[in-house]
């Protein structure tokens, strides 16, 4: 009676256990085809629609002239009336504003009203326009599938000399479309901009902004090329505060990265401050040496198609030993032989270059840089040795030995300040060497 009981009892939790999992499965599949069908529902309402699939022919007949009046802006007529570019910016807003679906509507061409804004509305009084358009459907900056990257908007604002401070903007509120697979690294191009911002609104305060909404973009290359790259080459001098601000916040692999060229941030640098004789390129070499002083003893490499090392190339004196023109590049190779003594007689790798040491204003400062050394090295181990003696005299109670060190300790800080009035003859004499003209150098 016992054993039917509980054989009954076994049974029955049987029976329960394969009913919950029945349940537990059918509301598996329920759930799974509803939100199969919401993110298939989900994806066809975030399709672009084509204009001559529109049921509503008033939108088919609003998208069509909105098109053609932006693209008709874009045009040069000397009979257009004056406010005509402010009216048509008020008439797409307002447009676009009453009916968003618009913002989501492409011709037969695949063009959305987003793209011929970014092309066409050239001005920055445009900037709420195009705003709107990304609100209304922030997916058309990404284009349509099958077209080419530069028809892509947020591949046109990137690169426009005024829209690209719209990036910031772009990047705080839709993160997720700088992350997706249609959007090439815009930051490469932002930094083009801001390389060029003589001729563009693209600041050292546009850039910050980014890179605090899109940190990612602080670890993406393009083409073997990372930020501190690509910001050194711009065809004006770039600002040594934004600089240092983002090699803050780089991984520091980038300060010996090299380029498709096979050079690291500091050539790019020592060439930009023998091209721009400007402070902040002074300041950006003098920065790299100090977060990263290996740089300095790092030749640049000279390199395949395929990024395979042909051969080695000079290192950063090399870049700077002809162009000794100007005072900042004086003082930088002058902060380059400190660091890197040795480099005076290395001889660059392509034939006709001749040695640093060929250099006469480098011939000049080579004298006063040794004896500059060696008088540090003297300091240095007087410095230390006053200290372990000093140490040692606490262990003792003996006092001709006390007396003795006190003599030293006397002697040693008398020498030490009278050759620290010597390094400060030195260090002026330098400085006057830096200062001197370019007849020096003839």
């Amino acid at each position: 009676m016992h054993d039917c009981i509980l054989q009954s009892c076994f049974n029955f939790s049987i029976l329960c256990l394969f009913n919950r999992t029945l349940n537990y499965y059918y509301h598996y599949l329920y759930n799974y085809n509803f939100d199969h069908i919401a993110l298939n529902r989900q994806r066809k309402m975030s399709d672009p629609l084509l204009v001559n699939e529109l049921e509503d022919e008033s939108f088919r007949d609003q998208f069509n002239d909105l098109l053609e009046a932006m693209n008709d802006i874009a045009t040069f007529d000397p009979n257009r009336e004056e406010g005509a570019y402010e009216a048509l910016n008020q008439h797409v807003l307002q447009t676009v504003t009453d009916n968003p679906i618009l913002a989501r509507i492409v011709n037969e061409s695949n063009i959305s009203l987003l793209a011929v804004a970014c092309a066409n509305l050239n001005l920055d009084t445009s900037h709420h326009v195009i705003k709107c358009l990304i609100r209304s459907y922030p997916v058309a900056l990404l284009g349509t599938s099958g077209d080419y990257i530069m028809y892509r908007p947020i591949y046109m604002i990137s690169r426009h000399p005024e829209h690209c401070v719209l990036l910031p903007w772009i990047a705080s509120n839709y993160t997720w479309v700088l992350d997706h697979e249609r959007c090439p690294r815009v930051v490469f191009k932002l930094l083009q901009m801001y390389g060029q911002r003589q001729r563009t609104s693209c600041t050292a305060t546009t850039m910050k902004d980014f890179f605090q909404a899109y940190p990612r973009a602080l670890t993406q290359k393009d083409y073997g090329e990372n930020v501190l790259h690509v910001i050194l080459q711009g065809t004006q001098e770039c600002e040594a505060d934004l600089f240092k601000w983002i090699a803050e916040r780089c991984p520091s692999s980038y300060l010996l990265e090299k380029d498709y060229q096979g050079l690291i941030p500091l050539h790019l640098a020592c060439i930009a401050l023998s091209q721009y004789e400007g402070s902040d390129s002074y300041e950006i070499c003098k920065c790299l040496i100090r977060i990263c002083p290996e740089s300095v003893r790092t030749r640049a490499l000279k390199l395949n198609g395929d990024g395979d090392i042909l051969k080695e190339q000079g290192l950063p004196i090399h870049f700077l030993q002809g162009g000794c023109r100007h005072r900042l590049a004086r003082e930088f190779v002058v902060c380059l032989l400190r660091e890197h003594p040795e480099s005076y007689d290395i001889p660059h790798p392509l034939s006709g270059r001749g040695l640093p040491s060929s250099n006469p204003f480098i011939q000049s400062i080579k004298p006063h840089l040794d004896e500059e050394k060696e008088l540090k090295e003297t300091v240095a181990s007087l410095k230390e040795s006053t200290s372990s003696l000093t140490k040692a005299v606490t262990c003792t109670n003996d006092q001709l030995m006390r007396s003795a060190f006190t003599v030293f300790d006397s002697w040693a800080t008398s020498y030490i300040n009278s050759t620290e009035d010597k390094l400060q003859l030195i260090s002026t004499r330098l400085q006057d060497l830096c200062n001197e003209g370019r007849e020096s150098d003839e």
